[in-house]
């Protein structure tokens, strides 16, 4: 993680921000006047992202979608880009809000682990986000899944799941998931 201040003097604006326009190859986020960019996460990391992405699709009512890698408002001057949202906006949009969002989704890397567990779970969570996934990968081994539902303005562990064991996933959403099925591909 790191913080982006070449060319630009003083605090980014979310409008400042905006401007960027679409990067590839790497992530940008706004929080509180810094960027934080990120490289492109490895390909083991995108093989979960896009599996889980899959699972959660299935397990999703049809008036929801799962989305990777949008720009989501969690608050005044802070974007963050989460792996995965389960929302129910659909189409063509630039800036999704806490309001849209069922669930939000992070694979936790390690050059951002950080990130993904502390500074985003809490932004995730004053924002008012109910339900936040946490993957963690445990190479060779299936990662570990879990799940935390907003409690006042935190996030407390409503369940989670090892290798060999099954998360519930919570309403609306339907069914379960094995972290087993994260590492093998759909036939």
């Amino acid at each position: 993680m790191s913080t982006m201040t070449v060319g630009h003097a003083g605090p980014w604006t979310e409008e400042g921000y905006l401007a960027l326009g679409e990067t590839t190859g790497e992530r940008i986020e706004l929080v509180d006047g810094s960027l934080v960019v990120s490289a492109a996460p490895a390909s083991d990391h995108q093989q979960l992202d896009r599996r889980l992405a899959n699972l959660l699709e299935d397990a999703a009512p049809d008036e929801f979608e799962v989305i990777h890698e949008v720009n989501l408002r969690v608050g005044p001057g802070r974007i963050l880009i989460p792996d995965l949202v389960v929302t129910t906006r659909g189409g063509e949009v630039t800036m999704f809000h806490p309001g849209d969002i069922l669930l939000v989704a992070e694979v936790v890397s390690p050059s951002t682990a950080s990130m993904d567990r502390v500074l985003k779970s809490h932004l995730y969570a004053t924002a008012g986000i109910r339900w936040y996934l946490q993957v963690e990968p445990m190479t060779p081994e299936p990662p570990v899944l879990r799940l935390y539902e907003l409690a006042g303005s935190t996030y407390t562990e409503h369940a989670h799941a090892g290798p060999g064991e099954t998360l519930a996933l919570p309403e609306p959403l339907s069914g379960s998931l094995e972290p087993a099925t994260l590492l093998k591909r759909r036939r």
